[in-house]
């Protein structure tokens, strides 16, 4: 297991997702995963260490594992199936390690909310890219991307 963090949360207009970007811990490599829009919002209010006045659902996911005796152990990214990501979380209970499946979303923004680290396996680490190569891809992709929604007959008229 590779012990990683969340490096930063971004907007895919392309996509009309959000991306969660996690790198090992000296940030030279980066995983892009790409997530929902509610639950990039959970996972940026839990960097910034938002506190609401009602439980959110990772709130009250948090609030019932410690309530009823437990302590998020960590989570772990472990495999890559059909471009998807599947995770689990640990849960320590009187010594007794629950595991159980969950999106990397939800476990990130758990990991986040428990101060419990977040883990990737050996084979998901291979996939992590070098950060600077994969900016400059993404600035290549938008740029691209940008460059074909423009409508050459919108052009001449201007």
């Amino acid at each position: 297991m590779i012990e990683v963090k969340v490096l930063k949360v971004l907007f895919d207009f392309t996509t009309a997702s959000a991306v969660v970007f996690l790198s090992d811990m000296e940030e030279k490599k980066t995983l892009p995963i790409w997530i929902g829009l509610f639950e990039a919002q959970a996972i940026q209010a839990a960097l910034r260490g938002e506190v609401f006045s009602r439980p959110l659902t990772h709130d009250l996911l948090k609030n019932v594992i410690e309530s009823s005796g437990g302590k998020l152990k960590h989570i772990l990214i472990h495999k890559l199936e059909h471009n998807t990501y599947f995770s689990r979380i640990f849960v320590d209970r009187g010594g007794a390690i629950i595991d159980i499946d969950a999106r990397p979303s939800d476990a990130i923004c758990l990991a986040l909310k428990s101060s419990a680290k977040i883990y990737v396996s050996r084979e998901i680490y291979e996939k992590f890219e070098d950060i600077l190569k994969m900016e400059e891809k993404m600035k290549q992709d938008f740029v691209s991307s940008f460059l074909k929604s423009i409508d050459k007959d919108d052009l001449k008229k201007a």
